[in-house]
Order: C-alpha cells, then sequence, then structure tokens
C-alpha cells in the first residue's frame, strides 16, 4: 500500500490525537510509528541500534515491509515522527510509551521477556507526570501486571501503569493491516479506564475492551488457533495423498462453510515466521505454567514438524537416495512479500535435505541467508542447474512467470516438487517435468478403494435384511 492507493484509510485520524512514544523500531515498533503519526499524533520513536538508528533518521527503512517508506518520508518530512536513542527524548512530552521490543523464545518455548522489562523501566524513569505503558509486544497473561509491580520503584512521585494493546499485523501486509483492522484490543484493569488507549485509533474501528490477561492472551489464542487451521490442511492434505483424492477441492469446499471459512485453509510446507510458531510455543508454555494440556496446540505443533518430513520423504521417493543429489530451492522466507526467514520453512527444508546428504541450491527474490547450508543465487534458473529436483517453498507471485521449458534444459532431472501451489501442473507436464503437489500431483503410490468399514450385499440378501433408511436427520 502506498500513500496513494488508499486515501480513505490514511485520512483516518486518531479520536484524540496525542503526544506518544514507540520503543524499537523493528517490523511492529517502526510500523506502529509510521502509523500512529498518519492517524495525527506527534510521534517519539527509539532505537538503540546504532545502524539502523542511522538508516531510519536518512529515511532509509531497514525492513522490508509495502508503505512503511512513504509514511517514514511523509512525517520525518511533516515533523510529527522524530526518532531517536535516547528514552528520556523519546517519553519527553508523552503520555503513552508503547513497548514493541522482541520477546523471542527461549529453548524451553516460553518468550524472553528480559527486552521488555529493560524498555518498560527505561521509560518509566524518563517518566515526568502519569505516563501508560502499552505493551503491543507479544507476551504471556500477567506480564502487564508484572511489569507494573517491576516499575512502581523507578520513579515513586510519579504514576505509571501498563494496558495491554496486542499488535495484529502480518509482515508484508502490515500498513494494510493497521488502517484496517478486524478489532483493536484493549486491555486495563479495571476495563472502564481503557479511555486513553481506545482514543489513539479512529472512532469507527471495531474494539475489544477488557481486562489485561484476557487481552495478552487473545494474541496467542489468535495464532494458535490460525496454527490449528493451517495444521489441519496439511492432515487433510496427507490423506488425500493416500486416497488419490484432491486437497485442493477438499479444502475449498470446507472453506466455504460460513463456519470455518477459506482463510488459512491451505496445504503447504507448514507455517513458520516471526508470529506463528514464537505463539503456538508461547501458549503451549502458558499453559504448563498452570498444568493445562493444550493438546490441540501440541498437536499442531507435531504436524507442523512433521510437514518438512514428509517433503523429504516426498523429493525421496521421487528421486530415490538423497545423497549427493542436487536439490534447488525456490523461496527461502517463511512468505512472500517479505525477507523475514525466521523459521522458515524453505530453510527448514534446506537444513533437513542437507543433513540427509543433498547437495542444495537456493534462490529467493528479497531474503538473503548467509548461514544457509548451500550455495544461494541471485538467478533461479542458475538455482536449478545440475538439479536431480526442483522444489518451491515460498509462494512469490515471480515463481508463476518462470519459463519452464528452460527451467527443463537447466536441470539434471525432471522432479518438481510445489509445496505451495503456484506452478500450473499441465503446463509443467507440457514442459517434460514431472510435478508433485501437497495433496495433489503425480501420486506416489496405489491408492487403494477403502472398503474395510462397509458390508456389501448385492446379491442373496436375506428378506429380512436391514431397512432402507434416512435415519432420524435424514442421512
Amino acid at each position: 500500500m502506498s500513500l496513494e492507493t488508499d486515501p480513505a484509510a490514511l485520512a483516518l485520524r486518531a479520536a484524540r490525537p496525542t503526544t506518544l512514544c514507540v520503543i524499537g523500531a523493528g517490523y511492529v515498533g517502526l510500523t506502529a510509528a509510521v502509523c500512529l503519526a498518519q492517524l495525527g499524533h506527534r510521534v517519539g520513536c527509539v532505537e538503540t541500534d546504532p545502524g539502523r538508528l542511522r538508516a531510519i533518521r536518512a529515511g532509509h527503512v531497514p525492513i522490508e515491509e509495502p508503505g512503511v517508506a512513504e509514511l517514514l518520508a511523509a512525517h520525518l518530512a511533516s515533523g510529527r515522527l522524530r526518532v531517536t536513542d535516547d528514552v528520556a527524548e523519546g517519553v519527553a512530552d508523552a503520555s503513552v510509551a508503547m513497548l514493541c521490543v522482541g520477546t523471542p523464545p527461549t529453548a524451553r518455548g516460553d518468550p524472553d521477556l528480559r527486552q521488555i522489562a529493560h524498555a518498560a523501566r527505561a521509560a518509566a524513569r524518563a517518566a515526568t507526570d502519569h505516563l501508560v505503558l502499552v505493551v503491543k509486544s507479544t507476551v504471556p497473561p500477567g506480564s502487564c501486571e508484572a511489569l507494573e509491580l517491576l516499575v512502581a520503584p523507578e520513579r515513586g512521585d510519579v504514576r505509571v501503569t501498563v494496558a495491554s494493546n496486542p499488535e495484529f499485523l502480518r509482515e508484508g501486509r502490515a500498513v494494510f493491516d493497521f488502517f484496517h483492522p478486524d478489532r483493536v484490543v484493549v486491555g486495563v484493569d479495571p476495563p472502564g479506564s481503557a479511555e486513553l488507549v481506545v482514543s489513539l485509533y479512529p472512532a469507527a474501528w471495531p474494539r475489544v475492551v477488557c481486562d489485561r490477561r484476557s487481552a495478552e492472551l487473545v494474541k496467542y489464542a489468535a495464532n494458535t488457533f490460525l496454527a490449528v487451521k493451517i495444521s489441519f490442511a496439511n492432515e487433510v492434505a496427507g490423506l488425500c495423498e493416500a486416497l488419490g483424492a484432491d486437497a485442493d477441492q477438499v479444502l475449498h469446499g470446507v472453506g466455504l462453510d460460513a463456519r470455518i471459512g477459506a482463510a488459512f485453509l491451505g496445504p503447504g510446507p507448514g507455517f513458520g515466521g516471526s508470529c506463528l510458531p514464537k505463539d503456538v510455543s508461547g501458549f503451549v508454555a502458558v499453559a504448563e505454567a498452570v498444568q493445562h494440556p493444550a493438546r490441540m496446540a501440541r498437536a499442531a505443533e507435531a504436524v507442523n514438524e512433521d510437514a518438512i518430513v514428509g517433503l523429504v520423504a516426498k523429493i525421496e521417493s521421487a528421486v530415490g537416495p538423497l545423497r549427493g543429489v542436487r536439490v534447488g530451492l525456490l523461496g527461502l522466507a517463511f512468505k512472500a512479500g517479505t525477507d523475514d526467514v525466521r523459521h522458515s520453512p524453505g530453510l527448514g527444508l534446506a537444513t533437513a535435505l542437507a543433513a540427509a546428504g543433498a547437495r542444495i541450491t537456493a534462490h529467493d527474490p528479497l531474503a538473503v541467508v548467509p548461514q544457509m547450508p548451500g550455495l544461494q543465487f541471485d538467478d533461479p534458473y542458475e538455482a536449478a542447474r545440475g538439479a536431480e529436483a526442483v522444489v518451491v517453498t515460498t509462494a512469490w507471485p515471480a515463481y508463476r512467470e518462470l519459463d519452464l521449458r528452460r527451467l527443463r534444459r537447466e536441470m539434471a532431472g525432471s522432479v518438481v516438487v510445489d509445496a505451495v501451489g503456484v506452478l500450473d501442473g499441465a503446463a509443467l507436464s507440457a514442459a517434460g517435468l514431472e510435478w508433485y503437489g501437497v495433496g495433489r500431483g503425480r501420486p506416489l503410490g496405489f491408492h487403494p478403494v477403502v472398503t474395510g468399514p462397509l458390508e456389501w450385499a448385492l446379491e442373496g440378501e436375506p428378506a429380512s435384511g436391514p431397512a432402507i433408511s434416512g435415519g432420524p436427520a435424514g442421512g
């Protein structure tokens, strides 16, 4: 999205423009800072990394996020956005400080809250009047209460309260999502004191006002449910492959049910990125802390881990033993539209294939991965050169435009595994390529007719046989 493409959304203004501070200029923080400035606020954005700070001050965006660069340039020029590495300068005159720092998972799966604790204490020390710390970062329930206790000793003469306001921004669509929210969730205790945080946004936006623990859990629960949908789609895809059914058609039919919906109901190499894996593991860790089993969340994790195992097995079934075999990967970012490779299925597949002895070459339009177990090329045909198999692991639109006959000429083999459904199976076959999909494509084995649960009585059925009836519900 740019300043020109959605003028109605970008013309919106906050219910009550104010002066506020955003601490952290990553994917969430920088997007929030420029969008809040667009809503009419005066925003001080704090970033302590020197290289990132220099880039942002110069108008350069250190993340791949459509629309951010235009808004950054507009509001550095308008004066509604200033960027600093000094928390005290950022908090000066602010009534709200938004905490947008990282909460990465620990080895146990629970979030590491040290950065947010440090940011909260620094903001509290800098406060000169009543300050509301608004937690945008994803944190486990109870964190806002803990932060409020943590910062209390910093300034006994100034009141500092903590509210929850989780973000629901998708990488690659963060600016669009900011201005077209499904809901704005605000958690405060007591809920009646939410007016200041709610007024940061346009009055017409849908809102959920609740207690802090409920607001904190909304983010975990929402992302865990999306992960469950993705893992369910992959379960269906595996069953379709075993039965000879078409997962695209099955899941299309399922998604048309208004109670279910089609979003996140597509088979593929599993979920990745900075949110879903972290939030599912965080959800499980929170459940463990209160001795709740969280069986569905654990199952979603297990199915997601099996997605890569299944892809490796599919490739091996198609080309034979993997030791010494060259495999070209198209796509390293966890999804199209971003350069983020955190928990990337493509990178996970590269690691698994390399562990099996394969030689890896790869391409991605944006992501650069120095630590990848193989060679990365700037051109997809170079990544395919000499490969026995090519695997598409990120749904970049550019891959739909590949010259498939040239791809076949560059390859040593003919196997193409489209794990994300961007290529046309008929066109691949016409180019002399063997097409394998997820839940569709070339079958890997015989699909038996399932007759085990059925009893057939075509001839000689006794007259006293079972009545033919649809039953009380009509079938």
